[in-house]
């Protein structure tokens, strides 16, 4: 036993060599592990910054959107309303035009990752300026990328970033030539910092109610004989912005009435005047019952007809 204490004895090259290549595989693992983790770690970063610029963005366009500025006559508050590129008129005291687009990434590249951008006009007027490409360059003071990694449109989709609740005809198809019928946008983004790989792109969603929007008047009218003729009465007319409008009356079958609902000079016979409540007095020898149409004219010159038959 004694013998055996005293021996010099070690491990052996062979062991030696066997127990380095161990430590430097479970090093390499280990290292293997970390640097994984670390990319996993700087990926999520990148996503979670991507999606917060984003969604910033969205609240800003969202509270823009709430409260568009009041058009002036023979203007609409949302000039431009694509599925990529929406522009509108601000509150702000000088009612400059803001857009939001995303610029024209190429769909079959390997990314295929687009921005999305923010421009203000640099003047009020009751046109914005002209926008052919996003960004455009010219008549825009200020430009500004709100987020990139959109990929709305990789890959061929076509995929929009606003949506709209346009009106629809019969056959169930949006009517996309007035947009101050829009009263509703929602937005779509999808995300994704590395297009192809893990984690998966992420759907950023939210919706505004455009409660500034200016709408059309629903014309209403009632009527009553009298001594002369026959009263009509346009009080049940509603606006939803409670502003005061203009109501102009006329008479006869398939009358043309015009599109701004005001007379030309001199006024044509089918015109029988203007006002909320009329005396409407018919020419002579006039058959009755007559189809009268009340034409109504709110202060964002927008129209609406009502026709019945009087008398």
């Amino acid at each position: 036993m004694s013998g055996q204490l005293r021996s010099q004895a070690g491990f052996t090259l062979v062991e030696l060599l066997i127990a380095m290549t161990l430590m430097l595989i479970i090093l390499i693992a280990t290292l293997t592990t970390l640097d994984g983790f670390s990319e996993r770690q700087r990926l999520e970063v990148s996503r979670t910054d991507a999606q917060d610029g984003l969604r910033r963005g969205m609240d800003r366009l969202e509270r823009q959107l709430r409260n568009l500025a009041t058009p002036a006559v023979g203007a609409k508050s949302i000039s431009r309303a694509l599925g990529t590129d929406v522009v509108f008129q601000t509150t702000d005291p000088q009612k400059r035009w803001a857009r939001y687009c995303i610029d024209a990434a190429d769909p079959l590249v390997a990314s295929g990752r687009a921005s999305l951008w923010y421009q203000v006009s640099s003047a009020a007027s009751d046109t914005p300026p002209a926008a052919t490409n996003c960004p455009q360059t010219s008549g825009w003071s200020s430009t500004e990328s709100v987020g990139e990694a959109v990929v709305n449109t990789r890959n061929g989709l076509v995929r929009p970033v606003f949506t709209y609740n346009w009106p629809q005809n019969g056959a169930g198809a949006d009517i996309t030539t007035d947009t101050s019928a829009i009263t509703r946008i929602r937005t779509e983004l999808w995300v994704d910092r590395n297009p192809g790989a893990k984690p998966n792109e992420q759907r950023l969603t939210s919706g505004v109610f455009l409660r500034n929007q200016n709408q059309a008047p629903v014309p209403a009218f009632t009527w009553s004989p009298n001594s002369t003729g026959v009263i009509l009465n346009a009080s049940g007319t509603d606006d939803y912005e409670g502003r005061r409008m203009d109501y102009h009356w006329y008479f006869g079958t398939g009358v043309a009435v015009p599109s701004n609902c005001k007379p030309s000079e001199p006024a044509p016979s089918s015109y029988l005047g203007s006002g909320i409540v009329l005396a409407a007095t018919f020419p002579a020898l006039t058959s009755l019952p007559q189809s009268v149409t009340l034409c109504v004219v709110d202060p964002g010159d927008l129209t609406a007809t009502l026709s019945k038959p009087v008398g």
